[in-house]
């Protein structure tokens, strides 16, 4: 019976300390878990704090960097319109409501000095005092041959060989010629003459060859049997028809003079005559 006792302790104590040894294996094993499920969580957390910094840092990069985008290109936009509004507008050539040209703005031409001109003169003075050379041409008269038309050669041509042509300037009539007027000055029959091809352009032509210093107007006259022929030209006609009544004539005549004849001579052949 006392051995039944103590086999029965003996054997609850046994189940005793398996329960306390089960128990402690239990909370051993609980804490365990719920260490590795606190570390678990507490890394997820930390993972989540980064990426969560990670993605306000890249958004406020992109947020100063469009900020800084922004001022320049308010800058640019400011400093194009004050470009603009300071720019000056070419002015424009219009013809009947059409632009038709620009107008460009020329660099003006470099004008002499008057030391650069005494230089010039006094190298002339220094070449005139030289022993005579080879003539040269006078350095006019390539200039000259460039502001003549073939019109104006063929009057010079004419003179040339010619001489002197007959003018008649007519002129309207008053008592002792108070308030006389020119209606028609140096009319002649150079253009016909001469072969011109513009003959209304004549006054042009005798203009410019007189500016050049090739002709001149002189108040002498020719052979008086010259007049005669040039006293019933249409042109002259009209020209009296025009001046009233009593119309006053004065005879003249238009001559080479010696620079034109020499310069003939130096620029044109003797060959070129009248034989076109």
């Amino acid at each position: 019976m006392t051995d039944v006792s103590e086999k029965s302790r003996s054997s609850a104590a046994s189940d005793d300390e398996v329960v306390d040894e089960n128990r402690e294996l239990a909370v051993r094993d609980g804490g365990e878990v719920a260490a590795a499920e606190k570390q678990e969580s507490g890394g997820l957390l930390g993972r989540l704090g980064r990426v969560s910094n990670s993605a306000f840092s890249v958004t406020r990069e992109l947020g100063g960097s469009a900020q800084r985008l922004t001022q320049q290109f308010v800058s640019e936009a400011g400093h194009l319109v004050d470009v603009a509004l300071t720019t000056e507008v070419a002015p424009r050539i219009v013809v009947h409501g059409e632009v038709v040209d620009e107008l460009l703005e020329q660099a003006p031409e470099p004008v002499a000095t008057p030391d650069e001109l005494r230089r010039t003169g006094d190298r002339l003075l220094a070449q005139s005092a030289e022993p005579a050379g080879a003539q040269t041409p006078h350095p006019a008269y390539e200039h000259i041959l460039q502001e003549l038309c073939p019109d104006e050669a063929r009057i010079l041509r004419l003179l040339f060989n010619d001489g002197a042509q007959p003018a008649i300037d007519v002129r309207t009539n008053r008592p002792f010629g108070v308030g006389a007027e020119t209606v028609a000055a140096g009319v002649s029959m150079i253009p016909e003459v001469a072969g011109c091809r513009n003959p209304d352009r004549i006054a042009e032509y005798l203009g410019n060859l007189h500016r050049l210093g090739l002709i001149w107007f002189s108040k002498e006259q020719v052979d008086v049997r010259r007049y005669e022929l040039l006293q019933v030209q249409p042109q002259l006609l009209d020209a009296l028809s025009s001046a009233g009544r009593y119309a006053k004539t004065v005879r003249r005549r238009i001559e080479i003079t010696p620079f034109g004849r020499a310069f003939y001579t130096t620029c044109f052949s003797p060959s070129s005559g009248f034989a076109d």
